[in-house]
This record gives C-alpha cells, sequence and structure tokens, in this order.
C-alpha cells in the first residue's frame, strides 16, 4: 500500500465536519489499546477479523490493522508511539477506493469507532488484558 492509495476523513462528504468528532473518539479510545504490543495487535486483528499490516507513517507507527468492511473499502487503524515527550495517539486512513462507494464521512466515522471498540472489548474479554477503561463498557 503507497500512501498515494490512502486519504483520511476529510476526503468524504462532510469530512471537516467530523473530522474533530473522530478525533476526539480516537483520543479517548487510544488509552486502552496503547498497552497493545506489536505481538498483541497481530492476535488482535486475527480475533476482530483484521489483518496486522506493513504500514508505517513514520518511526513512530507501532503497529498497524486492516479492515476491510466492504470490498476496496479498507480503514487502517494505526498507533503511534510518542511519549514520553507527546501522548501516544491513533491515526486512521482509508482506501481512497473507499470514496467510490459515495458513504458520507458521519457513516464513515461510525464505522471506525465501532472497529475501535470491537478491537478494545477483545483486548479485555479475549485477550484477557487488564486495560483501562474509558467507559462502564470499554
Amino acid at each position: 500500500m503507497s500512501f498515494k492509495d490512502l486519504t483520511d476523513i476529510t476526503s468524504f462528504e462532510g469530512g471537516l465536519v467530523h473530522l474533530n468528532f473522530l478525533k476526539q473518539s480516537l483520543k479517548i479510545r487510544a488509552e486502552p489499546l496503547k498497552h497493545v504490543s506489536r505481538m498483541e495487535a497481530k492476535k488482535l486483528a486475527e480475533i476482530c477479523g483484521g489483518e496486522l499490516v506493513d504500514l508505517r507513517i513514520d518511526e513512530a507507527t507501532d503497529w498497524c490493522i486492516k479492515f476491510t468492511p466492504l470490498p476496496d473499502f479498507e480503514i487502517y487503524i494505526l498507533m503511534q508511539r510518542y511519549s514520553p515527550e507527546f501522548e501516544d495517539s491513533i491515526l486512521v486512513l482509508y482506501s481512497r477506493r473507499a470514496l467510490d462507494w459515495g458513504i458520507p464521512a458521519e457513516d464513515v466515522a461510525e464505522w471506525t469507532i465501532l472497529f475501535v471498540n470491537a478491537m478494545i472489548y477483545a483486548c479485555r474479554r479475549k485477550l484477557g488484558k487488564n486495560t483501562p477503561r474509558i467507559s462502564y463498557y470499554l
């Protein structure tokens, strides 16, 4: 996968409106997922129906899991490790071909959050990790 084949939420219809919502949602969800190692990310991907892929933004990228909810619609969830200088974070990119589906950014953001939530659930219930909680369920 080449970076020219990827895009972010702002490329989808209404993307700028949903950018902050997605960023804030991912910031909260980074707290439990930052405790997932690269080896655990591989297991997590398998459990959740995704795939650990070799996609790096920079030297801070620890792991990347790809989900494909629809043909040619790929969601790439990357764990960026910036600590101790900055907070670790989750970055999300999408296949440029996903734009062909004409799905608005609101739905793309919701799908992204659902996949990240599934990773958190699997982390606790399938991997048995005691990660920090961000809500009653998560």
